[in-house]
């Protein structure tokens, strides 16, 4: 079983991403976004390779997947075999530019 960890900026998307959500559209919907992400994260610690590999980052040193919270959202992760761990790096907006996301992941 591998171990899911939240980078700051994951973390940090994630928490946005439930407060614009409660603002926008109420709690109980927010509440269901939270609790999508929180099934993912636990099939990622039985199934880490689940998401498809994320073609906006091809190329990277690090081979980035994703796995679709809803039509909008998509969390984007990679898995390190060695350590067994899943690194979770961010949650993406599918509705922004593509070359954003790559420069987001620009350091990896």
């Amino acid at each position: 079983m591998a171990t899911v960890i939240w980078t700051d900026k994951a973390k940090a998307a994630r928490r946005k991403l439930y407060v614009e959500g409660v603002i926008n559209f109420g709690i109980f919907t927010a509440l269901k976004v939270v609790r999508k992400i929180e099934s993912i994260t636990d099939e990622l610690e039985y199934f880490p390779e689940l998401g498809y590999r994320e073609p906006l980052l091809e190329g990277k040193k690090l081979k980035y997947r994703a796995c679709h919270i809803n039509k909008r959202f998509k969390i984007i992760y990679w898995f390190d075999k060695v350590k067994d761990k899943v690194i979770i790096e961010y949650i993406w907006d599918v509705h922004r530019a593509p070359q954003n996301l790559r420069g987001k992941m620009m350091q990896q």
